[in-house]
């Protein structure tokens, strides 16, 4: 038996006895090692003292009490180990950070999971992407059976929610609700219309390590095909909550990260208590990045933009439905497909700003007739940094980077009096996020222009 698994015995030895007293003596018999080797083996592979990994777990689990449940804190002293609710708020304190009564009512959470490390991954990082981003972390899925049951609904709002509903009320499904044993993940799958009626799909995966198969006929046996992932937790206040997590990892973490975009699922796991969603887990798809995104200096020449643009809160939101909405009035459609090519542009500053604005349009030759029905204005001639990358979300990081670049290239400032944009190919439709490239133009100016 190799290390990993005798260690990976103690891990799961220590699930499955939280609520016991632990002998180091029983956990090294049970992952076949002695109890030195485990202090030793246990702290090289996972990182945590192995009687620091118990208290931690047990804190997790009491903090997840504290949160959800009305179990009074003297209950949950006791059974984490302790004898006494002073010596359990202490270690509590010291782990968590504040009270087990100061948690109850703080808008923080305290989450420490179970180490699996078969889905460790060893990777490098820069210091600065580490401190940046200490709640990411890229683990491997290994390929696994899983139940699974497919919901469909006319519309994507909620469709996530009441997926999960319906599948925590099955008596198969009972174990996810209070054991970390039962993991619960789901993804947005594309359904044909039918009868010329919109159909939404949402996959619900439940993965039972022990007991792969479930005797349930509502659920159909599947391949859960795993691959490489970011990893980001997020609570669950709102869907803007959890829509900022996704947009951390793609826009901010990924591209200055040593990862690319994966081609496999995008996945969201669900951490549930009495059959409530308390917390998530967000799992971008990524592959070990080779090579790059290039930047070079370009000059474009003058093009005319047409587009849409909101402000404040929704600013993306209002500019990107009302680009919608003019596409689907079917008004000359065919030139407008041929022409544009789609760009973006925001306010590159804090999205909470009173002067906060997104926008989002056609970009045109100057040359060409003008387009009705949209704001228009020049996108002026010049010299611009470009940054050919993926279309990482709201490109944050592409642009850190490319702002970055020309703040140490020593030869170029930027260009205050003509406007940012990325630009996509459109030709195919107003989905950008299908595309994988983009191009990203931030204007410039040589450094000599300081002394004319």
């Amino acid at each position: 038996m190799s290390y990993m698994e005798s260690v990976q015995r103690a891990i799961d030895y220590i699930e499955a006895h939280l609520d016991e007293e632990l002998e180091l003596s029983a956990l090294a018999e049970e992952s076949y090692t002695s109890v030195a080797q485990l202090y030793r083996m246990f702290y090289a592979l996972t990182g945590h003292p192995v009687k620091d990994y118990i208290r931690k777990r047990r804190m997790s689990v009491a903090a997840h009490h504290l949160r959800n449940s009305k179990r009074t804190v003297e209950d949950l002293a006791w059974d984490s180990g302790f004898e006494s609710y002073h010596s359990f708020a202490k270690v509590f304190k010291k782990i968590v950070g504040v009270t087990p009564a100061a948690y109850r009512k703080a808008d923080i959470y305290f989450s420490f999971e179970p180490i699996r490390l078969h889905e460790h991954v060893n990777y490098m990082e820069d210091r600065e992407q580490s401190e940046r981003f200490p709640d990411v972390k890229v683990i491997r899925f290994m390929p696994e059976k899983a139940n699974m049951y497919m919901h469909v609904s006319g519309s994507e709002q909620g469709i996530e929610d009441e997926a999960i509903r319906i599948v925590t009320e099955r008596p198969a499904a009972n174990g996810a609700n209070n054991s970390a044993k039962v993991r619960v993940f789901g993804h947005n799958v594309d359904l044909p219309e039918e009868n010329g009626v919109c159909r939404c799909g949402y996959k619900v995966l439940l993965v039972n390590e022990h007991e792969p198969a479930v005797n349930d006929p509502f659920f159909t046996e599947e391949a859960f095909d795993g691959g490489l992932y970011a990893l980001r937790k997020t609570a669950v206040k709102s869907p803007d909550t959890i829509q900022r997590g996704w947009d951390q990892l793609m826009s901010e973490w990924l591209p200055k990260s040593t990862f690319d975009l994966g081609k496999h699922q995008y996945i969201e796991e669900f951490i549930l208590y009495d059959g409530r969603v308390t917390r998530m887990n967000l799992f971008l798809p990524v592959q070990r990045k080779t090579h790059h995104e290039p930047i070079e200096v370009v000059h474009l020449a003058e093009s005319q933009a047409y587009y849409c643009r909101g402000y404040g809160n929704g600013a993306k939101r209002t500019a990107e439905q009302r680009l919608i909405d003019w596409y689907e009035d079917g008004t000359d459609t065919a030139r407008r497909a041929e022409q544009g090519r789609f760009y973006m542009s925001y306010y590159y500053g804090a999205a909470d700003a009173d002067e906060y604005w997104w926008e989002n349009g056609l970009v045109l030759h100057a040359t060409e007739p003008p387009l009705e029905g949209l704001d228009s204005k020049s996108l002026g001639a010049g010299s611009y940094a470009c940054c050919t990358s993926r279309a990482y979300g709201q490109l944050t990081g592409v642009l850190d980077n490319v702002h970055r670049w020309i703040a140490v290239n020593g030869c170029w400032h930027l260009n205050e009096e003509r406007q940012w944009f990325a630009e996509y190919d459109a030709s195919q439709g107003m989905n950008a996020e299908q595309y994988a490239v983009v191009k990203i133009y931030i204007p410039i100016l040589p450094m000599e222009s300081d002394r004319n």
